[in-house]
């Protein structure tokens, strides 16, 4: 892959600093009793006032839930009196994503102080390797390391991701692990944009997770659609093209039975995917840290700060 050109650059810097301004909101909006769905509605509408969009739903996701938590349509949820609380969002300018993620602790016990800084610490040693020539598992090794020396254990079966324009995910995974053949990766390249996200838990946890059945995200992967309220949907998500959209940004299209008969169509046909919650099997907390990355001609720069 060359590299990128200076206009693409300059789309994913200010895609990645609109995050880490809008992260900074977050960091305000997390405290005992605050509504998720207002966190999630606010935190998108701020994207928008920086003449960005929404790369996917905002995601807070508490305690054992470790990731695709988004408010549905009417959500009564709010933080309890303690919590761990994964804040996970992107913005995209034209196409040009950012991923960005911390977590936050309501109510400060030291178990989710501990989580979130060996998170963040996992996230730094491994952008401190990223340069052209590395493979995935060696940055999967230092997250691991990381996080096995502080007693906790990370969460293997969630990782990072190359991203590429209007595609999330595309390509080729960034494990939070060593993997047993991880010598036989591909080598990173200059130009690759990469979000990096260890995921922890505590040392009584499972290495895994799994799908729950509640599933408020979902993106376009097809066009088959039969009845007028599916067709309708699937010319409204037209715009997302591509991307994860919420549950609740179809609020507005018809009534809460219509759209669910809807969806199961879409769904039916391979028109949407859904993005089930993600739960830790052991049913203990999760910390998250993420950054998304550009690697460059001799190492990488992280677009999700501001300068």
């Amino acid at each position: 892959m060359s590299l990128l050109n200076d206009e693409e650059l300059e789309k994913y810097r200010e895609a990645g600093r609109i995050a880490a301004l809008v992260m900074r909101k977050a960091k305000r909006l997390v405290s005992k009793g605050r509504k998720l769905e207002i966190i999630c509605n606010s935190l998108e509408r701020e994207i928008k006032s920086h003449s960005a969009e929404p790369a996917f739903p905002v995601n807070v996701s508490v305690n054992q839930i470790a990731a695709h938590y988004t408010s549905p349509i009417n959500d009564d949820l709010v933080l309890p009196e303690r919590a761990i609380v994964k804040i996970d969002l992107g913005a995209h300018v034209n196409g040009y994503i950012s991923d960005h993620a911390r977590t936050f602790s309501v109510g400060g016990t030291k178990k989710y102080l501990q989580l979130r800084k060996v998170a963040e610490k996992a996230l730094e040693k491994a952008i401190e390797i990223v340069k052209p020539g590395v493979r995935p598992g060696e940055i999967g090794e230092i997250i691991e390391d990381t996080i096995r020396k502080e007693n906790l254990i990370p969460i293997t079966d969630l990782t990072g991701h190359v991203i590429e324009r209007w595609k999330l995910h595309t390509g080729i995974s960034i494990p939070n692990s060593k993997p047993k053949f991880g010598f036989l990766g591909p080598k990173l390249k200059a130009g690759q944009v990469l979000a990096i996200e260890p995921f922890v838990t505590t040392a009584q946890g499972s290495e895994k997770i799994y799908d729950e059945s509640y599933s408020y995200i979902f993106s376009k992967i097809g066009s088959k659609a039969k009845s007028p309220d599916s067709k309708t949907i699937r010319d409204f998500v037209e715009q997302y093209n591509g991307l994860p959209f919420a549950l609740r940004w179809l609020e507005e299209l018809m009534s809460q039975t219509r759209l669910f008969e809807a969806l199961k169509e879409l769904i039916s046909y391979n028109t949407l995917t859904r993005y089930p919650m993600l739960v830790s099997k052991s049913q203990t907390p999760v910390a998250q840290a993420e950054h998304t990355i550009i690697i460059t001609e001799n190492g990488c720069e992280i677009t999700t700060v501001v300068n």
